[in-house]
């Protein structure tokens, strides 16, 4: 549909961009990427005839883009530039009102019912409708975008092209506007050509992506294309690291900020433990993987809390629990960790070792009254209930994501060869039990020396958690054993 060959050109003899070969489908959303003089906007101004091609070709609709009048172009497609300065006093319903110029015939452009219509429906939709009759110029820059945007849909393009359209919009805003050229782009087929500074918007919006570095086409593809970290760095100069984002199939990009070990933290802690809870907290945040009520999944966190709860609790809302608890005792729930457990809280096991010279501390609360053989069927599903083994284990290590889900294995593995040592069986089916039906499990690493891609079984690393992982396990059973032996004898 847009089709570039060999395309250069830019403001003088000397070109800005340079042999551009790219074809943007109809209907699709194609976002420009590039760090600043790297050609984006030359290119915009190629694509809409505004700069001359000094060689190659471009072709819209199969037909040169110097053979379109420039009323057909204003027909063919709108634009949507950072300036948002107008001279003249117009209000927000008057400069809408312009992207309807290309469409109305005659010497005296007169102004139709339909025109009123699409306009009214523009300014709806860009949520400029109830400052229709305000002065454009006493806007703020947020909302001048926002009516230029209705302005360029008022037009009814074929073709949207978009410099830095988020330019000004806070974050709810943004969000806004891209999802009403999304809707645009699937209603009424729009193609759509932006250019992006945020490469995480980028990501979640375009359909394809094209990256600039100095006039040149360097890639172009889909959103994957910025899983590939190392072009990225070498073309903006800056250190990212690619992760996938968390609720759809995306890639979201961090930026990695040159330090010089201002993050090195040793296993030092405090520890506070009351029959209500286990409080474990370090000077510096570790990094942290878990399946805990609080701070689950991967995160950065500082504290670390294990509450005692009656066995009998019930509560549809844990985490809300969690959060209240550690905000009444002054802390910050957005850097902790938090696990429940019906376990006595005087039969935690908390210990520092040293295993083949890596540090290791463990905090580890087990019972057996939910245990379950997961290789086993069962008549009823057991749900939510109360951790009955919370395992917390802090490493003095580097570890990759990657290894961070090895260790939980590993720890996961020397929790059930307890189980099994100790002959714990799943009541209802009399076989051994691997586990209890609501486990909790945390790795937390210092991230400081060498980095290390694996904590498996056959690493000596993996081997130190699963050893003190097996010893911790099998020492908090056995107080839970000889406390409900206790108790039964009383």
């Amino acid at each position: 549909m847009i089709n570039l060959q060999d395309v250069s050109g830019g403001y003088t003899k000397t070109p800005i961009v340079k042999n551009i070969n790219l074809l943007i489908q109809q209907g699709e959303f194609h976002a420009l990427i590039g760090p600043n003089g790297s050609g984006k906007t030359t290119l915009i101004k190629l694509l809409t005839g505004i700069l001359p091609i000094q060689s190659g070709t471009l072709t819209i609709f199969n037909k040169p883009v110097k053979s379109y009048s420039t009323l057909e172009r204003a027909k063919l497609m709108a634009v949507l530039t950072q300036e948002t300065s107008v001279e003249f006093e117009f209000t927000v319903e008057e400069i809408v009102m312009l992207g309807r110029y290309p469409h109305q015939g005659g010497f005296i452009r007169h102004i139709k019912k339909r025109d009123k219509e699409i306009v009214d429906r523009m300014m709806k939709k860009t949520s400029t409708y109830s400052y229709r009759h305000k002065s454009f110029k006493q806007l703020s820059g947020g909302e001048k975008q926002r009516v230029l945007l209705a302005k360029a849909l008022a037009q009814e393009p074929k073709i949207l092209i978009l410099d830095e359209p988020t330019n000004h919009l806070d974050v709810r805003h943004t969000i806004e506007m891209l999802q009403i050229l999304k809707e645009d782009q699937a209603k009424n087929n729009l193609t759509i050509v932006a250019i992006l500074h945020d490469l995480n918007i980028a990501a979640l919006f375009a359909d394809r992506i094209s990256l600039l570095e100095s006039g040149t086409l360097v890639a172009e593809g889909g959103a994957t294309l910025l899983n590939n970290q190392d072009i990225l760095e070498q073309v903006y100069g800056v250190k990212m690291k690619a992760t996938s984002h968390p609720v759809v199939p995306k890639p979201q990009l961090s930026l990695l900020p040159n330090q010089t070990n201002e993050h090195t933290v040793m296993l030092s802690h405090t520890l506070l433990s009351t029959k209500e809870y286990i409080h474990l907290a370090f000077p510096k945040h570790l990094r942290t993987i878990s399946n805990a009520v609080l701070g689950e999944g991967l995160s950065w966190n500082k504290h670390f809390f294990n509450f005692h709860v009656d066995h009998h609790y019930t509560c549809s809302y844990p985490k809300q629990d969690l959060i209240k608890w550690i905000e009444q005792i002054g802390w910050n729930p957005a850097e902790s960790v938090g696990m429940m457990t019906a376990v006595i809280l005087e039969d935690a096991c908390i210990d520092t070792q040293c295993i083949d010279d890596i540090e290791i501390v463990t905090m580890i609360t087990a019972g057996g009254s939910n245990a379950v053989d997961i290789t086993k069927n069962h008549v009823d599903d057991l749900g939510h209930r109360v951790g009955t083994v919370n395992i917390m284990v802090f490493v003095d290590a580097h570890l990759t994501d990657g290894a961070l889900v090895n260790a939980i294995q590993s720890a996961t593995e020397a929790k059930t060869k307890a189980f099994k040592t100790l002959e714990i069986n799943d009541p209802e089916t009399n076989t051994i039990a691997t586990g209890t039906s609501t486990d909790c499990t945390m790795i937390a690493a210092t991230q400081n020396g060498t980095i290390t891609p694996y904590a498996g079984s056959g690493t000596k690393l993996g081997k130190a958690i699963g050893s003190a992982v097996y010893t911790g396990v099998l020492s908090a059973l056995k107080k839970y054993e000889k406390r409900k032996k206790d108790d039964d004898n009383i």
